[in-house]
């Protein structure tokens, strides 16, 4: 895998349109000399030919045929940048040299053709040629000069450009050097993006928050496995000491041996739940892919978890209501899982003889399940802490049966997955929890109202 490099990348690109805009202006300024070259090229051959012209168009009153002849050579025997030669009407030369400066040199060559009133001088066409070796010349001149220049330029635009990227990635290197120092012990520094140039602080900004991520995981972790370490310890000390009972007593009755076993398998079956929940959050945590199924009736599917927990609502004498439906695309087992917790914790701290109710709703493209029950009013503070693995909002850590404290943050998780969110509010003596989930409509199939 090749690994790029910024600061080699740019200093290439810099001098590349440095030593291009040098191309190119030095390709203008030769094509500027070139036709300005060009230009006065032409306009001498436009002198030479007036003066051609004058001699042959001159009225034979005023000039004889031999005098027109002497002024033709007078005219066009020059030796200088431009020659011509005067040529009948059989094209014979009459005029002029029979080859332009000996074949030598480069030339640009102009004709024009005349009628004159000389019998004797039937001129037909007068052909000229401009010299153009001096010209050549100069322009060779001034393209070495260009081709010099490029090339000290080049090294020019190199070093100037090394320097700039230094001088532009002092700040990364800064940068690239504090976060290097960085550590697991050194998680509570704020990189300073004052100092820092416009571009690195969304960068920056970035990092800080990943960092703040990192330090609020880091404290839930702890406070994880501190929990962790709390639930899992109380079934063991109570296994441990329960053999060390019984390794006292020498003999053992059937029913006190059942009973004991009896106690045993309900430790060892909440330390497999804990487990469990436990291994689930990790695994929902990753953002594991979900098995999207069509749920018709969100309605039916709330109905047949309370029916699961019918018995429970019974010996406390609560009744169980869903209101309104909806019909989405889900994981289903994740969502029973999620309302059996919810409607779990509702039956636990509802009071006696009052109803739970499940509200379906949707708001834009989520799909809420909120379950209200009548019991004491949770403290605020409490209440945002809900959803966090292992918190009660009872006080004291006593042994509570099934409740090891994650059934809500499992439902947040499920909300996570679902991309959704939680919600919580106690006021009244009502409380309300639900999670609300991604609203994906079957299709053909609007949700019903």
């Amino acid at each position: 895998m090749t690994v790029k490099s910024i600061s080699r990348a740019t200093i290439g690109l810099t001098s590349s349109v440095s030593v291009l805009g040098v191309v190119l202006l030095a390709v203008l300024v030769h094509c500027c000399i070139h036709y300005w070259q060009a230009r006065q090229q032409e306009e001498t051959a436009s002198r030479a030919l007036h003066a051609v012209e004058h001699l042959l168009l001159k009225p034979t009153s005023e000039y004889s045929p031999e005098d027109v002849k002497h002024g033709l050579e007078e005219v066009l025997g020059g030796q200088g940048r431009t020659q011509a030669r005067v040529v009948d009407s059989q094209g014979n030369r009459m005029f002029g040299p029979e080859v332009f400066f000996n074949g030598e040199g480069s030339i640009r060559e102009f004709s024009q053709v005349f009628e004159t009133e000389l019998p004797q001088l039937q001129a037909k066409r007068v052909e000229l040629a401009v010299s153009t070796v001096d010209d050549e010349r100069f322009l060779n001149f001034i393209s070495g000069i260009f081709a010099s220049s490029i090339v000290l330029w080049i090294l020019v635009s190199v070093l100037i450009s090394m320097r700039l990227i230094r001088l532009v990635l002092r700040p990364i290197n800064r940068l690239t050097e504090r976060i290097h120092n960085l550590g697991p012990r050194s998680l509570d520094v704020v990189l300073d993006d004052q100092k820092a140039p416009l571009e690195l602080r969304p960068f920056i900004d970035g990092f800080n928050r990943l960092l703040g991520q990192l330090r609020e995981n880091r404290e839930q972790l702890k406070l994880f496995n501190s929990n962790v370490a709390h639930e899992l310890n109380t079934p063991l000390s109570s296994l441990t000491i329960s053999h060390e009972l019984l390794q006292r007593r020498k003999l053992i009755e059937g029913e006190d041996l059942q009973k004991i076993v009896g106690d045993h398998l309900d430790e060892l079956d909440r330390m497999a739940r804990i487990i469990r929940s436990m291994l689930f959050l990790a695994n929902a945590n990753q953002g594991r892919e979900l098995q999207l199924q069509p749920v018709p009736s969100l309605r039916q599917l709330v109905v047949s978890v309370a029916e699961y927990l019918e018995q429970l609502a019974e010996d406390r004498d609560l009744r169980i209501t869903v209101k309104s439906d909806a019909t989405v695309e889900a994981e289903t087992e994740l969502i029973k899982r999620a309302v059996s917790n919810l409607l779990s914790n509702a039956i636990r701290y509802a009071q006696a003889n009052t109803e739970i109710t499940v509200h379906i709703t949707r708001e834009a493209e989520r799909v809420w399940i909120k379950v209200s029950n009548e019991g004491p009013t949770i403290d605020p503070v409490k209440l945002n802490r809900l959803f966090e693995p292992f918190f009660r909002a009872e006080e004291g850590r006593s042994d509570t049966g099934s409740n090891h404290g994650l059934g809500l943050a499992i439902v947040a998780a499920i909300a996570k997955l679902h991309g959704g969110d939680v919600f919580a509010s106690s006021e009244n003596q009502v409380t309300v929890i639900g999670f609300s989930f991604h609203s994906i409509t079957v299709a053909g199939k609007p949700s019903p109202p």
